[in-house]
């Protein structure tokens, strides 16, 4: 028997509704334009990122993170602009469904995966190899989600796709095994986030930096690192009835890829320094060398290998400052 999915909810914001919600019709038309239009620009910033990390070329965990999750990411949104177009058959929604269960979470994972490598470099604990190393935030990125969405799928196979949409049931709670491993995730990584910022803050004020510059390098590491940390889809469990937060909850995760592209990487003056060493032949100074600890280059710029974390100005130098700790 056909199903017919009704593709005008297809907005972002109903991957965390909890409830079935009807929105006014001139709501519902915006959300899902402002849905379509931040998926195309979310797909090309997510392009160029992984681009870039390729192009570069970068040695680094965090980066990797970045990469697969902008991976992640593509696959994500293109499924959901694939399962947007109502599929007649419910054995289709059914594998559509669990795609896009499997991929979302994936791109929540791979931000899991970033901050573990954050709060291991935080504390140096980069001890070992980078192929363990490297296994574990895979297995983190990849496995998890599997786990996820291969228990759900035997525990509750009947809550993958309903008569509405394409998705996770609400009726029997399967959303949840979306809903709960986000929230978890983006807690986490606030978390993180906030003691990155805390451990800057204090870092900067025993060297008794001036306050303007403290709070130019907290800027700079928030605005770096919140793309790939996720903590904006906690807006997601605002209740729908505060219609401003579903249009800034779809506004920014539905383009998250270009703002991953913008905000995390070409923020970054370590990315600008090296594209311009590729680009154009000049080589990095010798603070420069050192804050991206070139391991080797020549004067056209063809750089071999780098070891570079995208981390914001202010950690950046906590970084380097670490590195020369006696």
């Amino acid at each position: 028997m056909p199903w017919a999915n009704d593709s005008d909810l297809a907005n972002y914001g109903f991957l965390m509704h909890t409830q079935v919600v009807e929105f006014p019709a001139i709501t519902e038309y915006i959300l899902v334009r402002i849905t379509l239009v931040g998926i195309g620009l979310s797909i090309v910033g997510a392009l160029l990122s992984v681009f870039l990390i390729c192009y570069v070329p970068v040695r680094s965990d965090s980066l990797l993170s970045v990469c697969n999750m902008c991976i992640a990411l593509i696959g994500a949104q293109l499924a959901f602009a694939g399962a947007e177009n109502a599929f007649p058959q419910k054995i289709m929604c059914k594998i559509s469904t669990a795609a896009l269960h499997y991929l979302f979470l994936a791109v929540h994972t791979w931000s899991l995966a970033f901050s573990v490598h954050m709060v291991l470099k935080l504390y140096r604990l980069l001890h070992g190899k980078r192929t363990k190393r490297r296994f574990m935030l895979v297995t983190i990125g990849w496995v998890m989600p599997m786990l996820v969405v291969a228990t759900t799928a035997v525990v509750s196979g009947d809550g993958y796709g309903d008569e509405r949409l394409c998705w996770l049931s609400i009726a029997n709670g399967s959303v949840w095994a979306f809903i709960g491993p986000v929230c978890l995730i983006a807690s986490i990584n606030l978390l993180v986030l906030l003691q990155v910022l805390f451990v800057q803050y204090r870092h900067d004020a025993k060297k008794d930096l001036p306050m303007v510059l403290r709070i130019r390098n907290l800027f700079s590491t928030m605005v770096t690192q919140l793309p790939v940390t996720n903590v904006t889809w906690l807006l997601g469990l605002v209740p729908p009835s505060y219609v401003s937060f579903q249009y800034i909850f779809v506004l920014f995760n539905a383009s998250q890829g270009m703002v991953i592209f913008t905000c995390h990487m070409l923020y970054s003056s370590q990315i600008r320094t090296l594209l311009k060493t590729k680009l154009h032949g000049v080589p990095p100074g010798d603070g420069q060398k050192n804050e991206l600890n070139l391991s080797k280059s020549d004067s056209t710029g063809n750089t071999q290998s780098l070891e570079m974390d995208i981390v914001g100005e202010g950690l950046r130098t906590i970084s380097v400052s670490k590195k020369r700790d006696p």
